[in-house]
């Protein structure tokens, strides 16, 4: 893991959670907050340098630095802008709180394929999932300007980043749910059953 002592790990938690209706990286999945299990994973990648970026103060109970978007109201792009600028690490694996099954195989294959590319961007089915991705500091003066054109949708902001694109699909660990994330309160429902 040539980039794993130079990586930390951005916790996107400061949507407006409009869908569940309440903060849903709080919310209970398996007897514990959903933003938990991200964690918990992290965790067990022995990745220390965490931050989380959410404008709600209940995150700190985490024990990790919590900071507020920068650019108030440009959805995960401006999650991302914020976690880069406050990171102090070239390498970042950027996540959505709200992603229960992320593995430790996951994780730890997509850190061992970094490489020298602006971002490493994960795709599952042919579909990107840019919330469980990798990306350099290099990006932030790129997002910037995207985000100070309003141009706020992930996928058209990589264009112009060195990007390289990864699928686990194939790999016989790899689940299919791993990028599953809970929006609702009938998704949480269906999934603690």
């Amino acid at each position: 893991m040539p980039y794993k002592n130079n990586l930390a790990a951005i916790i996107l938690a400061g949507g407006h959670s409009s869908r569940m209706g309440t903060d849903k990286g709080l919310m209970l999945f398996q007897d514990k907050p959903l933003v938990h299990h991200v964690i918990d994973v992290l965790r067990s990648l022995e990745i220390n340098d965490i931050l989380i970026i959410t404008q709600h103060g209940a995150y700190e109970q985490f024990g990790y630095p919590c900071y507020p978007d920068l650019i108030q109201d440009k959805g995960p792009l401006g999650g991302i802008y914020a976690g880069l600028v406050h990171s102090k690490a070239d390498k970042n694996l950027v996540l959505a709180c709200d992603m229960p099954f992320l593995t430790n195989n996951l994780l730890s294959a997509l850190i061992n394929e970094t490489g020298d590319e602006d971002v490493l961007l994960t795709q599952h089915l042919g579909r990107a999932e840019p919330l469980c991705s990798i990306y350099d500091a290099s990006c932030i003066p790129h997002f910037k300007m995207k985000l100070d054109k309003d141009e706020l949708k992930i996928t058209d902001a990589l264009k112009g980043l060195q990007c390289r694109e990864i699928s686990f699909d194939s790999e016989t660990w790899f689940n299919g749910n791993e990028f599953s994330n809970l929006n609702t309160p009938d998704e949480l429902n269906k999934q603690q059953q």
